[in-house]
């Protein structure tokens, strides 16, 4: 079964993000988020991991592109790519998690549906 994320902004500090995760139902997967430094929260039934862009940008990369059955919450497609780019801390960094999120929406065959959002400025 696929596991739905969204990347949120925090509002309590500048640059913070969150990446939320539902559905996940793998036990292998589980630990592995788990060691990653993802946290239950059980009152959003969810698993979040929060932090920095360049944290956040690392659990695009190793979650999100890296394990199987990863997709992106559809609801949620147009958050995901505003939290990068209104959390980044300079235009490099905004360049670098669109890049990312552009290789995740490939992996989970969403970038037609991404690409509209992406290509806004």
């Amino acid at each position: 079964m696929t596991a739905f994320v969204r990347i949120r902004p925090e509002l309590i500090t500048a640059h913070r993000m969150r990446i939320e995760m539902t559905g996940l139902e793998d036990e292998d997967i589980e630990n592995t988020v788990r060691m990653k430094g993802w946290a239950w929260v059980r009152a959003r039934g969810s698993w979040v991991y929060a932090g920095e862009p360049d944290f956040i940008y690392r659990q695009i990369r190793e979650v999100v592109i890296g394990l199987p059955d990863m997709a992106f919450n559809e609801a949620g497609i147009e958050e995901s790519i505003r939290s990068i780019r209104e959390k980044a801390r300079n235009p490099e960094e905004r360049d670098e998690g669109l890049a990312l999120l552009r290789q995740a929406f490939e992996k989970t065959g969403q970038l037609e549906e991404a690409e509209r959002f992406l290509e806004e400025e």
